[in-house]
């Protein structure tokens, strides 16, 4: 890893995980979305690529961030944590995932240890199997919503008339 540099004016969370991530991002045909809806509440940075997502957040008060996969495939979505992936796929000895981030240095490190990881882990992801993975890694399945699911009422043979 690198050595950390000092934070310059302006700088913050998100402006490190583009400076960081950004080559990576390219290097794996990935762009970069706008965060919204409930999300939005959070900020963060969202880089997706056909259906998948990884969504950068950070929470400075409590001093640690994270690194959460969405998989949207077949009508339905997969979900996990960066660090669940990580704990379930890593071999014995190998580097842990740091999300530590108490303070600017720390930050940079946390966050070149996610990419790190999303390298060696964005093969599998894109891959055919990648469902079994996520869910045998302790991630959800969940399919979405009718979106005229709150709307709907059964109606009465009376109506039909």
């Amino acid at each position: 890893m690198a050595k950390g540099r000092k934070r310059r004016r302006g700088e913050t969370f998100e402006s490190e995980v583009r400076r960081q991530f950004g080559p990576v991002s390219d290097r794996l045909a990935l762009t970069e979305e706008e965060v919204t809806g409930r999300l939005a509440v959070f900020g963060g940075v969202k880089y997706v690529r056909d259906g998948l997502a990884y969504l950068w957040n950070s929470d400075m008060r409590e001093g640690y961030m994270w690194v959460h996969i969405l998989l949207d495939l077949d009508d339905a979505r997969y979900s996990i944590d960066l660090r669940q992936l990580v704990t379930d796929s890593q071999p014995k000895g190998d580097r842990t995932l740091v999300d530590n981030c108490r303070s600017w240095l720390v930050l940079q490190r946390a966050v070149a240890s996610h990419v790190l990881w999303i390298e060696r882990l964005h093969p599998r992801l894109i891959a055919p199997d990648a469902t079994d993975l996520i869910l045998a890694s302790g991630g959800k399945r969940a399919i979405p919503a009718m979106p005229d699911a709150a709307r709907w009422r059964p109606c009465c043979e009376t109506d039909l008339a």
